[in-house]
């Protein structure tokens, strides 16, 4: 019997055509998610359609097993009540570190001077009973909101509403997953043990049930957006009540008024030309108009004045607590620690004493002369002022005048010549004011010109006035022009601001650039002279070397992960012990706990560099720009951890892998993801009992403290080091750059897993329940924000938030596919 008389036999048994239709779909999906095709892993002998594959059984990644997980949590069980007996103790022994807002500052304190919350206590906002362990919590748990917003400000008010909208999300979804998903999959007869008997992975490949999961995704989806929602709503209700009215914390309310104006051409760089211009555009609106001055060398002599003061406030309290008036050295050192200054060294024996005529010339001494420190300081202190004053008069004389200097580049003054004279010849414009014609509607142009701009000189034209452009940018920043590109414009009424930022008020689309101005305390007056553009192109660069490093960073974390193992210490010489060391207990703790940890290490250095970059390299202006900077591109890093490194080894390999089979993504999250379970709930539960105690602890501040009462006694000290050892403005406020991520890694690890294997919700629920008390907690006793932007991270957070919700959902599909659950996956990819 022949082929073609095999196959017309099986053409006319009964279900052929149905099962062959079947079978044609199938490959169709598995084509279309790219499991079908021929990867490198099915080279390396995955076979994605064998009927006993099980991606969970692969050996490419380790998976922390629930006996190693329950190591870890007795462990970090013994850690907690460790770190939380320390707390409570320390709580008393050091009222400064734990509860600052119930001692009352003294009247130079820079931060009272700031309006940040003086007169605020923990007693007045929440009734803390701190007389039995733990018994803060009560008080705290019923603090009101607007408590809350009144201690914190909008940033954190809005802060903590997110952290309550992730418990919201991961409680549902916990409860919801336990009544519909549990019973399902722990009736299902995949086989699965540990981990993954209360999965997907126990479910049959092809079975019904995977209708389950597929529902849930999406009533999870509509679940998210609707309470997403709610939340910006109460957002916006919020934001416009802060900029109608201002914040409580807020003494300040010019800034609600003015506009930051970035790219001032240069006619336009005085206080009076700017005043004029806007004025004509808003007449009888304008209230005031500055231009930034860039001037290092009056900043220089305001540093000294500053210096020169502290030591003579110095010098008179040691004159006060001795009764000798202080001698000191000219020119040795002093050791300036935790805001705090010492004596110079070695200042109680050596050098030459000045005879009485150089103490009339005291204020420029010879070093190694020993001189009067309250007469030194003083008389200095008074050359300082005069040379200061008239500093002070000339600067603001020329800030009058406005930038009248020829430019500091010839070659710019010469490619400005050209530009402009081609612009002249080339474009036609009425007559009238220069600086508002470009708004009006240009004549047409001669046959002539029209000719010459078919032969190319409009595009000659147009790079010149690029280059031009950009050789200003750089003469503004490198060699540092006086009035720079960057101004602040106050109005007298709201409505016009509104109107104001929302119009265009030049012709060119990159000239007078305006945004609503930053409260005072935000803005990095250091770099506020600095060009627009410059700061830009070169936070274009910085995130092309940051990208590279996301894609070197997998080398580090992916050689912890199969490095920090018992087995791999066990390879150490005299270290084979801890294999067999307790019938292997040591060894599952090893394997459990220190992969978590040292994680958690490597990333913690991430939001250094990332501030370090955003503040000195990308000199940007406010410091909510800095951290918003820093949400942005640690959360990218952390999603790289996920879905990258920890579950695929390298990023090189998987994009690799990407470029030769595009459609490949979403096989590699599904085959990859769900293995490493295990892991993530072990990383989760490390955060709850040791991440969240150690943020009640304050270890950084706790140690300053320390350290500041061992070294220093306090009746040496000045009201404002006394001030600063009690109150740091560092150490006081939520860096959230740093705890938003923090935030987001936990929420896209449980959107991952609320499907796949929904018993890491409960664990996911668990943190952000601790981290709402506990962040509540610091908020109310601790943080005295420095400044208020007016919750403009909320959104920035909501926006990562569904990312990391789609990448679970694409997550899901991929592991769908290879469950053969077809239908599913079209369902939830539609």
């Amino acid at each position: 019997m022949n082929q073609q008389q095999i196959e017309f036999q099986q053409q006319q048994q009964p279900g052929y055509y149905v099962d062959n239709q079947q079978q044609q779909f199938e490959q169709n999906v598995q084509s279309m998610f790219g499991i079908g095709q021929q990867s490198p892993n099915e080279m390396a002998g995955y076979n994605y359609n064998d009927p006993y594959y099980d991606p969970y059984a692969m050996p490419r990644t380790k998976d922390v097993d629930t006996s190693a997980f329950l190591t870890a949590l007795c462990f970090n069980a013994i850690v907690f009540v460790i770190l939380m007996g320390s707390y409570e103790l320390f709580k008393r022994w050091f009222p400064s570190v734990y509860s600052p807002r119930n001692i009352t500052k003294t009247p130079t304190s820079p931060i009272e001077g700031g309006g940040v919350g003086t007169s605020s206590s923990p007693s007045a906002a929440v009734n803390m009973d701190g007389r039995i362990p733990l018994g803060w919590v009560q008080g705290v748990a019923r603090a009101s909101w607007s408590a809350v917003r009144n201690s914190g400000g909008l940033d954190s008010y809005m802060f903590l509403r997110y952290v309550r909208l992730c418990f919201s999300i991961t409680f549902t979804s916990a409860i919801w997953g336990m009544v519909v998903l549990w019973p399902v999959y722990a009736s299902s007869d995949g086989g699965a043990e540990g981990w993954y008997f209360l999965s997907m992975a126990n479910v049959s490949q092809g079975s019904a049930k995977l209708w389950a999961p597929t529902v849930f995704i999406w009533l999870q989806t509509f679940y998210v957006l609707f309470l997403m929602n709610e939340e910006y709503k109460h957002y916006l209700e919020c934001r416009v009540d802060f900029l109608a009215r201002g914040e409580g914390m807020v003494t300040c309310q010019q800034h609600m008024y003015s506009l930051i104006v970035e790219r001032i051409p240069h006619e336009l760089r005085s206080d009076r030309a700017l005043y004029d211009y806007f004025n004509r555009l808003f007449p009888g609106k304008v209230h005031s108009a500055a231009v930034v001055l860039n001037l290092p060398d009056l900043e220089r002599v305001s540093q000294n004045r500053k210096r020169v003061l502290r030591r003579l406030e110095k010098s008179m309290v040691r004159l006060e607590v001795t009764g000798k008036r202080p001698f000191h050295v000219v020119g040795r050192k002093r050791i300036r620690c935790c805001g705090i200054e010492s004596a110079p060294i070695f200042s109680g024996f050596g050098g030459r004493t000045a005879s009485p005529n150089d103490l009339n010339n005291i204020s420029d001494p010879k070093k190694g002369e020993r001189v009067d420190s309250i007469n030194y300081y003083t008389r200095k202190l008074t050359v300082i002022n005069e040379k200061l004053a008239k500093m002070q008069h000339e600067k603001i004389e020329f800030a009058q005048r406005g930038n009248d200097q020829v430019r500091a580049s010839w070659i710019s003054d010469a490619i400005g010549r050209v530009s402009t004279a081609a612009g002249t010849t080339f474009e036609t414009h009425p007559d009238g004011d220069d600086l508002l014609s470009g708004f009006r509607t240009r004549r047409r142009k001669p046959l002539l010109f029209v000719i010459l701009d078919r032969l190319g000189v409009d595009f000659i034209c147009g790079g010149l006035n690029f280059i031009q452009q950009n050789i200003d940018e750089v003469v503004d920043s490198v060699v540092g022009a006086t009035m720079s590109s960057t101004g602040f414009i106050t109005f007298k009424d709201l409505q016009t601001v509104t109107c104001a930022v929302k119009t265009p008020l030049f012709d060119k689309p990159d000239v007078l650039v305006v945004s609503m101005a930053p409260e005072p305390r935000d803005l990095i007056w250091e770099n506020a002279h600095v060009n627009l553009g410059w700061s830009k192109g070169r936070e274009w660069t910085a995130n092309m070397l940051l990208g590279l490093g996301a894609i070197l960073w997998s080398i580090p974390v992916a050689s912890i992960q199969a490095l920090a193992t018992a087995d791999q210490i066990a390879t150490v010489p005299g270290m084979a012990w801890i294999s067999t060391l307790n019938g292997g207990s040591v060894a599952g703790f090893v394997n459990g706990y220190l992969p978590v940890v040292l994680l958690l290490l490597i990333i913690m250095i991430l939001p250094g560099i990332f501030y370090a970059v955003a503040l000195h390299y990308e000199d940007r202006k406010t410091q909510s720009d800095i951290q918003k900077s820093i949400i942005g591109r640690y959360f990218y890093y952390q999603i790289a951890n996920i879905y990258v490194t920890v579950t695929a080894g390298s990023i090189l390999e998987s994009l690799g892998e990407i470029i030769e089979h595009p459609s490949n993504v979403l096989a590699i999250l599904g085959k990859s993801l769900p293995n490493v379970v295990g892991y993530f709930a072990t990383f989760i539960m490390t955060k709850i009992l040791a991440g969240l105690p150690l943020i009640l602890l304050r270890g950084g501040a706790l140690l300053r403290t320390i350290f500041i009462r061992l070294c220093f006694r306090q009746k040496y000290l000045t009201p404002s080091e006394v001030d600063e050892a009690l109150h740091p403005e560092n150490w006081s406020q939520i860096l959230y750059g740093w705890e938003y991520p923090n935030l987001l890694l936990v929420i896209v690890i449980c959107f991952t897993y609320s499907c796949i294997s929904p018993v890491i919700l409960p664990v996911g629920a668990a943190f952000f329940l601790g981290a709402w008390l506990v962040y509540k907690t610091q908020i109310l006793t601790v943080y005295r924000p420095s400044y208020e932007s007016g919750g403009t991270m909320f959104p920035m957070a909501c926006h990562r938030t569904l990312i990391g919700l789609v990448c679970g959902q694409l997550t899901l599909i991929g592991y769908t596919v290879m469950r053969e659950g077809f239908y599913q996956a079209l369902v939830m990819y539609g």
